[in-house]
């Protein structure tokens, strides 16, 4: 079975930078993308970050829901191709008329949700949900806050293979996800839900248990055993940011 979206452990220049720093290259990007209008400029930066993954030692085929966001990003495309008037005629095919505006569109809309989506990837397998959490509580997020955030983004990998688990085991005593009826479809989902509430309540018990033997919320302020630090490398990588945030600016005026 091929992995989920979740965090791959490694060695890169990416997994060694500071988690803010990743995620302000996220904001940034992502922002970028929708400020900029020009196709060659997303195109590029799909492909760039694209090119990213191989150097993580990560393949697309790895990648679960791959497929399905290639053929989001055609679907896109393609739409825009098929319903675009406005241009000079390129191809005309019975009742469907092909502009240059309408491909122009197609391939701008196109790069600009594969680059949001990979620069999310490219986020969530570089980055701790832990350490992204602590960095936080250490520039000032009460670290209430950040415990529900670092609990929530690791309990979502153990529920999922705990509803996988009672998924395949209610396939061998005969359940049947493939009804045709609304009704019956409700009836087995009801049976699989059911399991991971009861699973899920008694995980959240035992945790409040837990953080009440280690006298959780007692003190305002905690310690941490890892203190994050910013190295010359993320001070390069936020000057890049800014840099790149101006060229876009400049390109946009």
């Amino acid at each position: 079975m091929k992995p989920g979206l979740t965090y791959q452990p490694g060695k890169s220049f990416l997994h060694r930078l500071h988690p803010l720093v990743k995620f302000a290259w996220l904001v940034g990007l992502t922002g970028l993308v929708f400020l900029v209008k020009d196709p060659a400029v997303n195109l590029t930066a799909a492909v760039l970050l694209a090119a990213v993954f191989p150097l993580l030692g990560i393949s697309f085929s790895s990648l679960r829901g791959f497929r399905l966001l290639v053929s989001t990003a055609v679907l896109i495309g393609l739409l825009q191709v098929l319903f675009t008037g406005e241009g000079a005629e390129l191809l005309t095919v019975g009742p469907v008329r092909v502009t240059d505006q309408g491909v122009l569109r197609g391939v701008y809309l196109a790069s600009r949700f594969l680059t949001v989506v990979f620069a999310s990837y490219t986020f969530v397998l570089t980055t701790d949900p832990g350490e992204l959490a602590y960095a936080l509580m250490q520039t000032g997020l009460p670290y209430r806050w950040g415990f529900t955030l670092v609990t929530a983004l690791r309990l979502v990998p153990i529920f999922e293979g705990e509803m996988l688990t009672v998924y395949r085991a209610q396939l061998a005593r005969g359940a049947a996800y493939d009804r045709s009826s609304v009704k019956e479809l409700f009836g087995s989902l009801r049976g699989l839900l059911l399991p991971m509430l009861v699973s899920a309540v008694g995980r959240v018990d035992a945790l409040a248990v837990s953080m009440e033997g280690r006298c959780f919320g007692r003190y305002p302020d905690r310690t941490y055993f890892r203190v994050h630090r910013t190295g010359q490398a993320d001070w390069l990588a936020l000057i890049g940011l800014v840099g790149l945030i101006l060229a876009g600016v400049y390109w946009t005026l």
